[in-house]
């Protein structure tokens, strides 16, 4: 753990004694869903089947946990791994969940005085509708900010039966020199990871498109399903254009709209769709 527990403290009593609340223009489990895998997380109270419940329950309807008990204690921010705090953190500065500057540009000022400390800062990496992205950087012992985590521009979400197609349609995109998430790419880089943790921050991240390959396998596997879950989450909150559907088959998804406008991969090559990708993402 390399972000020591005094800046951590630090960073928690900030946010809890400011004036205005660090889940901003959200609610309190929306916002804590961008950083924190609630539906898979264990209940500590038997009636419920997951920390989702949990929250919803003594946060919202009771009131009977204090916000100081929310993150030291339930969700372990004083001593859950970097990357997971850092997550957090990110959230707190997202344009989706402050919308005043001011407040962002204080926060972040508070964010790096304490983060500076222990190596790191929070460092503009991406826009969403020209307002910043900011991530969590190591500071290069030349001085320079190198990022820790990728910002990827498409992710691509299909079940294993599928592989051969999608993955002609990665290989295209990264001739391209687009940021694609596609698994094999990342074999390294997941290796040891935890999966519910890393596919959670790459679905429901800053990507611009997430491209569903819809087929019957994709319908009734765990993965692809978790991939969907959280990539609908992302849509909703962020209310615009995000999940970009392509059919192998008929099989229809509730969580896409019957209206969704789709492609039909069985009348585009791989190539073809990876250009169409382009022209969404303004390179053509």
């Amino acid at each position: 753990m390399k972000i020591s527990e005094d800046t951590r403290i630090g960073i928690l009593d900030y946010l809890l004694l400011r004036e205005y609340r660090f889940y901003g223009e959200l609610d309190l489990i929306s916002f804590l869903k961008r950083s924190f895998n609630l539906d898979s997380m264990p209940s500590t109270d038997g009636r419920f089947s997951n920390a989702s419940g949990d929250i919803w329950k003594h946060m919202i309807m009771n009131s009977d946990w204090t916000m100081e008990y929310l993150l030291y204690q339930y969700l372990n921010l004083l001593k859950c791994p970097d990357e997971k705090f850092l997550r957090f953190i990110e959230s707190c500065v997202h344009p989706l969940v402050i919308r005043n500057e001011n407040i962002i540009q204080e926060t972040l000022s508070q964010f790096n005085k304490l983060l500076n400390q222990d190596g790191y800062i929070l460092n503009k990496t991406s826009e969403i509708s020209g307002k910043p992205i900011y991530k969590a950087c190591i500071i290069g012992s030349n001085g320079q900010k190198e990022n820790e985590k990728d910002v990827y521009e498409v992710v691509l979400s299909f079940a294993g039966d599928n592989r051969d197609y999608v993955e002609g349609v990665a290989d295209y995109l990264k001739s391209k020199k687009v940021k694609v998430f596609y698994d094999k790419f990342e074999e390294v880089k997941m290796w040891g990871k935890d999966l519910l943790e890393h596919f959670n921050g790459i679905y429901n991240g800053d990507a611009r498109y997430c491209v569903i390959f819809i087929s019957e396998a994709y319908a009734v596997k765990a993965w692809p399903n978790f991939e969907l879950k959280k990539a609908v989450t992302k849509a909703i909150l962020e209310r615009k254009e995000y999940i970009l559907p392509v059919r192998f088959d008929d099989t229809k998804l509730p969580e896409l709209h019957d209206t969704i406008m789709y492609i039909d991969a069985r009348k585009k090559t791989p190539e073809e769709l990876g250009v169409m990708i382009l022209q969404k993402l303004g390179r053509v």
